[in-house]
């Protein structure tokens, strides 16, 4: 059975004892990505690094055929940092890629968070880039 977002329960996801500090979404990543998901978006996962992404790709697949809102984030790793990528999808078909950098320069820079409105989101099981937009003409 497919959940859907909690924000007192995301909140305390990511503060379990002993977990590692770099496993865990940033919060303003998470908090931009249910915010353009929406409060009854289906929650398809935030995975890990070293998790496996067929499941919460398969449950934004499903999501977007019913033409429910979702949102799913995977973890990956850049050339000298931990990144994010997001999908969200809201309630009126609305889609959004966000990209989270923890150091997007190397060497202490201020990370980066960016979102992209798309026209259609794919979603690759295999390969590199796992979430694909392509964005809507003329939008930043």
């Amino acid at each position: 059975m497919l959940r859907y977002l909690n924000i007192p329960l995301l909140a305390t996801a990511f503060a379990v004892p002993n977990a590692h500090a770099l496993d865990s979404a940033p919060a303003a990543f998470l908090n931009k990505l249910r915010s353009f998901a929406g409060a009854n978006a289906r929650d398809c996962g935030f995975v890990r690094l070293v998790d496996d992404h067929a499941a919460a790709v398969a449950c934004a697949r499903d999501a977007t055929s019913a033409g429910k809102a979702y949102a799913l984030a995977i973890q990956f790793q850049g050339v000298d940092s931990l990144v994010w990528q997001g999908a969200a999808r809201d309630e009126h078909g609305k889609l959004w890629v966000l990209y989270y950098d923890s150091d997007p320069a190397g060497g202490g820079a201020t990370p980066t968070l960016s979102a992209v409105p798309c026209q259609e989101i794919r979603f690759e099981v295999q390969g590199g880039d796992v979430i694909d937009c392509q964005p809507i003409s003329g939008a930043r």
